[in-house]
């Protein structure tokens, strides 16, 4: 008789120690199932594992800091109805206060041996195994251990290992997707680096964190999505957005999780070339010497610097006119002539991605950007939604804009009250506004409430949309200027209510509060719901 499998889950936390010490309980069950979790949601996970109850759980160094009754319950039920065994290992001492709760509902094993690594190999009796050994060395790397191991004797094939857990946590925080850490986890259990992992791995050494839209909004959610649909395909971008939302962050971030992330990225910023046709032909296209007065010498162009990579155009609506032209022709045939030659330089292969923060279709009407440009860019587009439509994100990224000081040796922390003082802010300048100010506040010690009013004495930082380019990116206009874009009175009203409700995250009853109306007018009038 074949011998039944029993099912087995890990649950994990992010970091170095955190994913030895799952990857160690895979020594002992391979085909376990790997989740990962956090002290605040670990009640959450654990409820999920009630619909599928396994055999065993193995909870990795997770804390509790959520309510006690969201681990009991779960744990609680799995245990009377399947007899689920929870085993939960910690033997770094910060859960010693949590001892006789949590004994009360798992077999614990809580040993003061310097990592949660270390008291599962003990636990599990895989001390003697060299695999056990090599992971129990590297969780010993973790910086966040009280006497981690010096840097200066983490061995080459260590720090790889270092660098992918690091990378795939990165992926997390940019794409919010959990199945890359948990893969390195497996690829910790086997001990084996794979050629995608290297690459990660070279990615991440090239790009670190560097490149996160913190958030967990509904339309943070929807514009990772977006991101990450536009980096799997083959196409031009572009994105949309106010200034200092992040558009860049975006563009590193389709960057990442493209075909070409390991090519070139060159970043122009177009804003350069205003008036100056001959300078963007120059710099984008190149020229051979002798093209004019100065040209001393060939120069390529940022094409041919792209060339299996891309090319980030930055403030795209500043493009000269004439430039635009010549610009649409290398998209179409990946020829490249530079100023001053007779034929074109090889064909090059460059995806583009254009950012702006003015109103293109508006450009378009006034003849200052070409609509076959537009259109040929426009086929993917990522829209990065402004501060005040995310409000919501603000905590989280002022959180870790805090982290980030407190590592520079600048602690602070901000009240509620500072924060209500921030939420209160319109912020025209978005993130890069918030995140200016924060420094400013820890830096200077001066209250978030001083800072804003500071900021507030300066005046409007930015310019808002005249009556000429109130229309939207999509080309819909919402204030006509001529009686061919008038438009019924029912669809600007379902327009706007759409976007005030995903505004707010889909809430019904906060987004009708600030309409002023009803719920079941909002749902059933204006969002045209049908009443079941």
């Amino acid at each position: 008789m074949a011998r039944v499998r029993k099912q087995v889950s890990v649950l994990a936390y992010n970091g170095l120690d955190g994913a030895c010490a799952a990857a160690m309980v895979l020594l002992a069950h391979p085909h376990a199932e790997v989740r990962t979790a956090s002290a605040r949601g670990i009640g959450d996970t654990l409820a999920e594992l009630v619909a599928h109850p396994p055999a065993e759980v193995h909870v990795c160094g997770l804390g509790v800091w959520c309510a006690w009754e969201a681990i009991a319950e779960p744990i609680g039920l799995m245990k009377r109805k399947h007899g689920t065994r929870v085993h939960w290992y910690c033997g770094r001492g910060y859960l010693d206060g949590e001892r006789e709760q949590l004994a009360t509902l798992a077999e614990i094993h809580f040993l003061e041996v310097g990592t949660n690594t270390a008291a599962v190999a003990q636990a599990l009796g895989l001390t003697d195994r060299l695999d056990a050994l090599m992971l129990t060395d590297l969780a010993r790397c973790d910086h966040n251990l009280k006497d981690p191991r010096p840097d200066d004797g983490v061995t080459p094939g260590e720090r790889e290992w270092m660098d992918l857990i690091e990378a795939t946590l990165a992926q997390y925080f940019k794409y919010q997707e959990r199945g890359p850490y948990i893969s390195a986890i497996r690829r910790l259990a086997t001990g084996a680096l794979s050629k995608p992992d290297r690459d990660v791995i070279e990615e991440h050494r090239r790009t670190g964190a560097k490149y996160v839209l913190h958030g967990r909004s509904m339309v943070m959610k929807r514009l990772r999505t977006r991101i990450k649909l536009c980096a799997e395909a083959e196409r031009h971008v572009l994105i949309l957005g106010e200034s200092g939302v992040g558009k860049e962050h975006a563009a590193q971030l389709i960057r990442e999780g493209s075909r070409r992330a390991m090519g070139p990225f060159i970043a122009v910023n177009c804003a350069l070339y205003a008036g100056n046709a001959a300078l963007a032909n120059s710099d984008l296209f190149g020229h051979v010497r002798g093209a004019f007065t100065g040209a001393v010498r060939d120069r390529k162009g940022k094409f041919v610097e792209a060339d299996g990579g891309m090319l980030y155009l930055d403030e795209i609506g500043d493009l000269p006119l004439e430039v635009q032209a010549k610009l649409l022709r290398v998209l179409e045939d990946g020829l490249v002539t530079p100023e001053g030659a007779d034929t074109p330089r090889p064909r090059v292969s460059v995806r583009i991605l254009a950012a702006t923060n003015k109103p293109l279709p508006v450009l378009i009407r006034r003849g200052e950007f070409r609509d076959d440009l537009f259109h040929r860019l426009a086929t993917l587009r990522v829209d990065v939604p402004p501060l005040r439509e995310r409000m919501g994100d603000l905590k989280t990224i002022v959180e870790h804009r805090l982290a980030m000081l407190e590592r520079e040796g600048y602690a602070r922390r901000f009240s509620e009250a500072d924060y209500q003082a921030l939420r209160g802010y319109s912020w025209p300048g978005n993130v890069r506004q918030l995140l200016k100010l924060v420094d400013r506040a820890v830096l200077l010690g001066m209250a978030p409430r001083e800072v804003i009013a500071e900021e507030s004495a300066l005046g409007e930082l930015v310019s808002y949309p005249t009556e000429d380019t109130a229309i939207r990116e999509d080309g819909v206009i919402v204030l006509p200027q001529r009686t061919g874009e008038i438009r019924p009175m029912a669809a600007v009203l379902r327009d706007y209510a759409r976007h005030a409700w995903e505004a707010c995250d889909r809430n019904y009853t906060h987004t009708a509060k600030l309409l002023e109306i009803s719920p079941n007018t909002l749902r059933y009038t204006h969002l045209g719901e049908k009443k079941r």
